[in-house]
């Protein structure tokens, strides 16, 4: 990977962990130095390190071409936002999970 990409809180990374496992997930935070992003993970070869954040090297990391968020991630995202307590963002998430449901129903 070795990408010199500039993450951002919010952006949809895929990647490998220190170990190489595959991860897929959501950027919580850039720490200091800005080379570490810790990740909450959606999915993984390591059904372990679902639901869970961890701390990954960016070097290692990929922004996910943009598209709109699965049912199972927007239900993840919106109990990140409950936990957070930030009410705008669980308005954007509630309002796409709900259109997503209508689409597909």
């Amino acid at each position: 990977m070795g990408n010199k990409v500039q993450f951002h809180v919010g952006d949809w990374v895929q990647g490998e962990t220190w170990d190489k496992q595959r991860i897929y997930g959501y950027v919580i935070k850039i720490e200091n130095p800005e080379d570490i992003t810790k990740v909450y993970i959606v999915e993984s070869v390591n059904k372990e390190l679902e639901g869970r954040m961890i701390r990954v090297l960016s070097k290692s990391l990929q922004l996910v071409p943009e598209q709109e968020p699965a049912e199972a991630a927007l239900e993840q995202l919106i109990d990140i936002a409950l936990l957070t307590k930030d009410e705008e963002w669980f308005g954007q998430l509630l309002k796409q999970l709900q259109e997503l449901r209508t689409q597909y129903s």
